[in-house]
């Protein structure tokens, strides 16, 4: 469920020139529900990947407070993203991988 909303609050209400194609990986809640690290991975080279999440962060309180209005608990949790780039390593080795094959293929 917070997966969804945080994504849909960015999706829809961040404004933010810098954010570019986005996924969020992981979302981790703590038991007593108030903290929420949410794992982030944006699509792009170093520099737009950097500045998208200088945009995220400068984003962050804007979303938490939007989550806030959206979702039915006692606290809002504190929300902090985390850069995540393992899932682009996968993507990216995966296509270098299929490249390979296919030139193989062609020789």
């Amino acid at each position: 469920m917070l997966r969804e909303e945080i994504e849909g609050i960015i999706r829809r209400d961040v404004s933010d020139p810098r954010i570019c194609f986005f996924t969020i990986t992981y979302v981790h809640v703590t038991g007593d529900l108030k903290n929420v690290k949410v794992g982030i991975s944006f699509m792009g080279n170093e520099r737009e990947k950097e500045n998208a999440f200088k945009g995220i962060l400068s984003a962050q309180k804007f979303i938490q407070h939007k989550l806030g209005q959206r979702i039915s608990l006692k606290f809002t949790p504190a929300i902090a993203f985390e850069l995540d780039e393992r899932k682009e390593f996968r993507i990216e080795q995966l296509i270098k991988e299929i490249r390979e094959e296919k030139e193989k293929d062609e020789d």
